[in-house]
This record gives structure tokens, sequence and C-alpha cells, in this order.
């Protein structure tokens, strides 16, 4: 199953099962006896809906789904030319064996593609490692914006489960360090989301942000990410985050010992936590840890068990942050 048929399917099955009122499908006496049951007639309806809408292109998806649940999709997203080649690039591959047509070139000057209009027909393309980075790129962002975007306006009583999904993934990615789509994801969750179940989902999110700046090597927008902010009556937690990201290390030390180890944050996410990358170098986070923990620090801490992380920020892949 793709990730539209997925998105589909939990549409019509689950967000939104009304939708199939408005479904103009016939089904003969026939059909009906074989079926028996009306939830296997919805059922096989539902399948042939989300059949029709995986016969259309890439774009008139995108267009369905646009005027189904009014909402833009399409607004502001950069990828889109990027979305829209790599795809009509898959058909060349499957069906041409990567030779250029002159449908590839249509779809692909509609939609304003860089560079399309110096291919020719005949010419034939491949998949270059960067191509390859950059498409995987492409399609997991648009992939969880989408699902993010219908998953919101759909099922708003979900927000906090949303918000949660949300900041785990852009986690992730700074974990492995692939900061140039944490921030792209970040960036999403801070300024295109408007709604968070609290805010202080809203203010992990923005973050999350600076990290993705900071260890990008873009200084300058991590400052201005969190200037814009007013972190004065935040937890210390958050304090302890933002001292860390401007390299404040005396402050964060003293938030450090402020904190304490009778806290959330303890040996796991002071060694794991991308935000504290550079803080974990410094004389000053070695002599505090130390103080605190009464150890000295260590990059091999056991991971807690489940029932010491009740947070999603504390659930946490065991993959070190090597320095």
């Amino acid at each position: 199953m793709t990730h539209f048929s997925a998105v589909s399917q939990g549409i019509y099955s689950n967000a939104r099962p009304e939708l199939l009122n408005s479904s103009e499908r016939v089904l003969t006496f026939a059909q009906l006896q074989d079926l028996q049951t009306l939830e296997a007639a919805r059922e096989y309806l539902v399948e042939k809906e989300i059949e029709s809408i995986l016969r259309k292109s890439h774009s008139q998806q995108f267009e369905w789904m646009e005027k189904t649940f009014s909402v833009p999709l399409r607004k502001g997203l950069e990828c889109w030319p990027q979305f829209i080649e790599l795809t009509e690039r898959r058909n060349l591959f499957v069906h041409a064996d990567g030779i250029v047509s002159s449908q590839y070139l249509t779809v692909c000057g509609e939609h304003g593609v860089k560079h399309c209009e110096a291919l020719t027909s005949g010419t034939r393309l491949y998949v270059e490692l960067s191509y390859f980075q950059l498409s995987a790129h492409c399609l997991t962002e648009i992939g969880v914006k989408l699902a993010h975007v219908l998953w919101r306006k759909l099922v708003p009583a979900d927000r906090e489960e949303a918000d949660l999904n949300l900041i785990e993934i852009v986690y992730d990615l700074l974990i492995k360090r692939n900061y140039k789509l944490a921030a792209d994801l970040a960036y999403f969750g801070t300024n295109t989301i408007k709604s968070h179940a609290s805010d202080q989902n809203r203010r992990v999110l923005v973050v999350n942000l600076a990290i993705a700046y900071k260890f990008s090597g873009d200084a300058e927008r991590c400052s201005a990410v969190l200037d814009a902010e007013d972190w004065s009556a935040t937890s210390d937690d958050f304090r302890l985050a933002i001292a860390a990201l401007r390299d404040n290390f005396d402050e964060a030390a003293k938030l450090m010992k402020s904190i304490g180890k009778d806290n959330r944050l303890g040996k796991f996410e002071y060694r794991e936590w991308p935000v504290f990358r550079d803080f974990r170098k410094s004389d000053q986070f070695a002599s505090t840890y130390k103080e605190v923990f009464g150890e000295e620090f260590t990059l091999k801490v056991q991971e807690p068990k489940a029932s010491e992380s009740t947070q999603v920020t504390a659930e946490k892949e065991n993959v070190p942050d090597e320095e």
C-alpha cells in the first residue's frame, strides 16, 4: 500500500466515513448478493473509490484532496516541482527504461521544474546519489506535511497526538544529523501549523528548529528563532536548552545544578539530547555533571526503561550523538 492509498483508506474508514455518501457508484443486485452485508458493500465501494483516485496523476490527487477537504496543500510547498519531476522520472524508469518522453517534458514544464527545458525526448536519465538523497528528502517532507495537514484538519481532537508525533519525527532527524530536513519540518510545525495542543509543544518545536539551524552552521538563524520568543517565564528545562544553544555554558551549568538529578532530565537525556552537543564538550558540563550525579560523565549510559520516560521528548532511540 502506498502512502497516499494509506492516507485515503484512513480518511474513508475513520476520519470522514461520510464522504462515501456522495459516491455515485452503483452496485448491481448480483453484486449485493455476493457482498451479503452492508459493511462488506461499504468496504467494496471504499476500495473502488481509492482505486479511481490512484489512477489520477499525482497533481490531480492533490487537487482532489484540496477540493474535498477545502485545504491548500501546495501553497508554499517549495519542493512541489521536485516532487512532480521525481514521480514523472519514476514513470520513465518503469515504462520507458529511463528514456525522456514528450509527456515527461510537458508535465515538468507545466509545474515549473527547473532544467527540464535543457532535455530532449530520447535522452536517458539516471539516478545519481545526490539526486536520490534529494528525492528522499522531498518525499519525506511531502509525506509528513500531507499527513499532518489532513490529520489536524480532519481529526482536531488528536492535536496532542499529532504534536507529539511531529516532535518525535524532528527529534529523530536531529539524532541522525539530517539537519536540513529537520529544519524544514520544524519550520512547518511552528509557522505553517498555527494551532498546537499546548504552548509547550510549540516551544519544543521552536527549540528543535534552533538546534537544526545551529548545527547546520547557521548560527544567525538559530539566534533569530530564539530571540523571537520570550523564554523568561518558561521552565528550567527550556531555559537550560536556550543557554546551551547560545553557548552560555556558565548559565547552563547553574540551571543544570538547579534542576538536579531528581528530574526528568537524567543521565540519558544529558548524553543523548542534541541540544547539549556543544555543552557536553565544556569544562562546565563535566564538573557540573559530576556534582549533580556524583560520577564522571561518560557516553555509555543505559537507556531508561519505557516506564521512566512518559514524555515524547524522553522517548528516544538509543543512538549515541557522537561528538
